[in-house]
């Protein structure tokens, strides 16, 4: 950075040693979570890139204590008094933004230091490079089976995507300010968290921009998922509009959640309930015995796994609890499996392994973060997930036609 633009630069933009000619504005919608922004602040506040301002936009938080902490990290901000969604708040942060790189990020994400510096030095060394978005590291903050879970699952669908990528991602991602103002910025019909950057990141494709997926550009994710939620965000916040999206960009390649090994976890999901129901059918109740036992063994698992104290550091005993319950649930479910001699018992056990074996570089992150008995609790927790894929298939489908239908009375 050179001594005049240093001068030059409004007292609320951070400057110092070794910072570069380049402005980035990170901005950062907020509804609500004060804790969780405060984490992110500081962590923004302790980058290695030293030019940068940060946004905050206040999607009509209900609490003061929001205001407290924007104001206490002295950020530049503006509130929006009735909620629009995180699209429209990141919208109204660039209308703000002085900086000719924008940088994304969630109030509930901590950036590494050199996460800014990396997205920076992404874009300056390749001038027909339009965007780069980053991925979640593998030590979520929230200790619970299933946020360690889910955010573990995010980054590693991250991590062995394609570098090329086909979306743009909000929780760490830069884009430059030309590009995102040609685009017309996120698409504010979308009034909740959704899939509101993969669809900016399609229309950036389309008109010929590149997008780079920068893996050790990371991030901490501190959320804390909920059964209820993660289901209503697989289904109706994630599944359904992407689905939809897709049939509207129908050349966007299959990346990320969409590539051959998901497709196929995703088809085996859907027929498990028809093969449980042939299975009872053909075979008896007792033919759904060894799937039964083996998915409540993993959900054993999953309760040895709630001793942990720490992401990724069991409690010894949950370490033994989980080791019990990953060689008892297997033993159970083969002697199940020979005791009822049907051979329709092993038509939903086969889509298990089917699902699990597409996904074994997942389960064997799973293993090396919290131990095999964790990879284990993840079966049916996976399983789950592709069945809401599946579920969304036919409901995207039908949000698609409705949609055309709508644009053609207008």
């Amino acid at each position: 950075m050179t001594r005049t633009m240093a001068e030059d630069l409004p007292p609320d933009i951070a400057t110092g040693p070794g910072a570069a000619d380049v402005l980035v504005s990170v901005i950062v919608p907020v509804h609500g979570g004060a804790g969780d922004l405060d984490q992110c602040l500081t962590a923004i506040h302790r980058s290695d890139w030293a030019t940068l301002e940060v946004i905050v936009i206040d999607d009509a938080s209900p609490a003061s204590d929001v205001a407290a902490v924007i104001e206490r990290h002295g950020v530049r901000h503006r509130r929006i008094e009735r909620r629009s969604g995180p699209a429209a708040a990141r919208n109204a942060g660039a209308e703000l933004a002085r900086g000719e790189i924008l940088f994304f990020t969630d109030a509930d994400v901590v950036l590494h230091t050199d996460a800014i510096a990396k997205a920076v030095s992404a874009l300056q060394s390749d001038p027909e490079l339009s965007a780069v978005i980053g991925s979640y590291d593998d030590t979520p903050a929230h200790p619970s089976l299933l946020s360690r879970y889910r955010n573990l699952f995010h980054h590693w669908n991250h991590q062995v995507g394609r570098e090329q990528a086909s979306t743009f991602w909000s929780g760490c991602g830069a884009i430059r300010r030309t590009v995102f103002a040609e685009a017309g910025g996120f698409n504010a019909d979308y009034r909740e968290p959704s899939v509101e950057d993969i669809e900016l990141g399609y229309r950036i494709r389309q008109t010929g921009h590149r997008i780079r997926l920068h893996k050790a550009m990371l991030a901490t994710h501190l959320k804390r998922w909920r059964f209820g939620d993660m289901i209503r965000t697989d289904i109706f916040r994630r599944g359904v509009p992407w689905t939809a999206l897709l049939l509207q960009h129908r050349s966007a390649p299959p990346d990320l959640n969409l590539n051959r090994r998901a497709r196929v976890a995703t088809v085996a999901a859907a027929l498990f309930p028809i093969a449980c129901i042939l299975a009872i059918w053909q075979g008896g109740a007792t033919a759904l015995l060894p799937t039964l036992i083996l998915l409540a063994a993993a959900a054993i698992s999953g309760l040895a796994n709630s001793f942990d104290t720490a992401a990724g550091a069991p409690m010894k005993r949950g370490n033994a609890l989980v080791s019990a319950s990953v060689w008892i649930g297997v033993g159970a479910a083969l002697a199940a499996l020979i005791w009822t001699t049907s051979l329709w018992a092993l038509v939903p056990l086969g889509l298990i392994v089917v699902v699990v074996t597409t996904q074994r570089a997942f389960y064997r992150l799973l293993a090396d973060r919290g131990g095999p008995g964790f990879a284990f609790a993840a079966i049916p927790l996976q399983l789950l997930f592709f069945i809401s894929c599946a579920v969304s298939v036919p409901l995207g489908w039908l949000s698609w036609l409705g949609q055309r239908q709508a644009g053609r009375k207008h």
